[in-house]
């Protein structure tokens, strides 16, 4: 089974997702990562935090994504962006790539970091949060590591409704839009 790979991103101001030189990066990305990979490769911002870029590819394991970031041309491409964008996160996810929705234009993410044990990924997510509209849904815990949580995916436009339960560690990340790089 395939893992999913989900980064979070940061543009250092000014910068935007609409100049060209930071086109042309994500363009180059969206061009080489796929090829070392045979995944491809989505993009999601965060309209309330423009400066967000989210990530979401496919990898057979975490060795072979592990050899894309040791390759030449992926360093080339972190020397590009080296003025321009921040990695403020990366994790493996045990989620099944071939079931990603590739073609969706927009995602509701959220990240449960409370105590699992015993409890249904099913039941955490319904006793945590609600989705109405959506179509496909995932999710997925860190394979390497332990206290990053498990991470949730909805196909929607409709937004993340939070139970009024007291749950702490229920965390939304963000309602994402597609953005495309050509």
């Amino acid at each position: 089974m395939p893992i999913t790979e989900f980064a979070s991103l940061s543009l250092i101001s000014p910068n935007t997702l609409s100049d060209p030189h930071v086109v042309n990066f994500f363009s180059n990305l969206s061009s080489w990562q796929p090829s070392s990979s045979g995944y491809p490769l989505t993009f999601f911002t965060n309209p309330a935090e423009p400066a967000e870029i989210h990530l979401i590819t496919g990898w057979d394991d975490v060795g072979a994504h592990e050899k894309w970031i040791a390759s030449s041309r992926n360093q080339e491409l972190l020397q590009i962006a080296e003025g321009f964008l921040n990695i403020v996160g990366m994790v493996h996810l045990d989620l099944d790539f071939n079931e990603f929705p590739v073609g969706a234009e927009s995602l509701v993410c959220a990240r449960y970091t409370g105590a699992t044990k015993g409890v249904s990924e099913e039941a955490k997510l319904k006793s945590a949060a609600s989705l109405t509209e959506c179509g496909w849904t995932g999710h997925g815990k860190d394979v390497q590591e332990v206290s990053t949580g498990v991470y949730y995916f909805a196909e929607s436009d409709a937004h993340l409704v939070l139970e009024d339960s007291g749950k702490e560690d229920m965390h939304v990340m963000a309602c994402l839009k597609r953005v495309k790089f050509t």
